[in-house]
């Protein structure tokens, strides 16, 4: 460690090493976005496959839905309980091999959220995720403003979050070069994805060290952290912004997007802008319904129509240039109690420097006319 920032392991350069090969960099994103995405409809397809023989498809589909919307919600261990029980009563009853074996499947799929951790850290996992997600896209950078940031007590507020965040992953949480720089950080994402992400818990806790780690974006979870004044970095438009995303238009919802403002303020932060151009450009989606869309983001389910690649809708589009660039520090006054006013205040002057962050490497990036929209 040198002036509170780690060396990570495997610090040989891509050249030295030899580029990665392309389809080993797809196969991680594939694994990636397995866990994420499909792990919670791989859970409803087990545990409704396992009551299929006294159900139907239709039903047993649905009664895993609703047994899934409430068990989220409780103690997963109880969850675990709940659904071993009923799916292993419903497939022994039945008296075949499949419903059995998809039994077994939604059971330690849910048993994997009963465990505070599933796996311990890996270095060498880590190591390769930093040199294959970057390497997946024709050109994934990070740049910025690095002499600004002081290794703790620093918020790296990320944009946009887009239809799979690819650019907070490969450029920032996964992203060597944001590791070296901004040393011990600790990484905010959604709650029910930090902490019953099923497959995804894998990923998030091989990825624990000294470096930081994964961390929900719950309120106590944040203050806690900044009681230490550990730095961290989270996509405040998260879901919103998934749910707003059109290919090609530079969107971030911030308006309303204030928490984050709040307590910088409080705990005497330092907050940093950061923008990655390409995000925009990483998926395809179907539009339309866009009230519906946005009503059911603030319950908390994304609803977006996306593809990627046309042989592989889950992977993003391969010849996109991810730049993320790093803004120089605002310096945030300590506020023990905030007004909302004083927090307006400072949430207008953080807006400011985003624009101008993306003002000033908008033609770098490739995109000299391109306009960024606050929503």
């Amino acid at each position: 460690m040198s002036n509170g920032r780690f060396l990570v392991s495997g610090e040989k350069s891509a050249i030295s090493q030899g580029q990665p090969s392309w389809w080993r960099c797809a196969l991680l994103w594939i694994a990636s976005g397995f866990a994420w995405v499909v792990s919670i409809p791989l859970l409803l397809f087990s545990l409704g496959g396992s009551m299929q023989p006294h159900l139907g498809w239709t039903c047993a589909v649905l009664t895993a839905i609703g047994m899934f919307a409430i068990l989220v919600q409780v103690d997963q261990r109880l969850a675990a309980g709940a659904v071993f029980l009923v799916s292993f009563s419903s497939a022994l009853a039945a008296q075949k091999a499949w419903p059995v074996f998809l039994a077994a499947a939604a059971t330690w799929l849910t048993s994997l959220n009963g465990r505070q951790r599933v796996c311990s850290p890996n270095p060498e996992l880590l190591d390769f995720q930093y040199s294959h997600y970057s390497a997946y896209h024709k050109r994934s950078e990070l740049h910025g403003d690095f002499d600004s940031i002081q290794p703790h007590r620093s918020f790296f507020a990320c944009h946009p979050h887009g239809v799979l965040s690819i650019g907070f992953i490969s450029n920032v949480c996964w992203g060597r070069k944001f590791h070296e720089a901004v040393g011990r950080c600790f990484y905010l994402i959604d709650p029910t994805l930090r902490d019953k992400g099923l497959l995804a818990k894998l990923f998030l806790d091989a990825f624990e060290g000294e470096h930081g780690g994964f961390r929900n974006t719950r309120m106590n979870t944040v203050q806690e952290l900044m009681q230490k004044g550990e730095s961290m970095a989270m996509i405040p438009g998260a879901y919103q912004e998934a749910t707003a995303f059109s290919f090609g238009r530079e969107r971030v919802a911030l308006s309303r997007r204030k928490g984050f403002v709040k307590y910088c303020l409080k705990y005497g932060y330092r907050l940093h802008p950061v923008y990655t151009f390409g995000e925009s450009e990483t998926y395809y989606t179907m539009g339309g319904f866009e009230q519906l869309r946005f009503w059911l983001n603030r319950k908390g389910i994304p609803t977006v129509a996306f593809w990627g690649l046309p042989w592989c809708p889950l992977l993003p589009r391969r010849n996109v240039e991810m730049l993320t660039f790093v803004g120089p520090a605002l310096e945030l006054p300590q506020i023990a109690d905030p007004t909302q006013e004083e927090v307006d205040k400072w949430h207008a002057k953080y807006t400011e420097a985003l624009v101008a962050l993306f003002n000033k490497h908008k033609a770098e990036a490739g995109k000299p006319t391109a306009v960024l929209e606050i929503l």
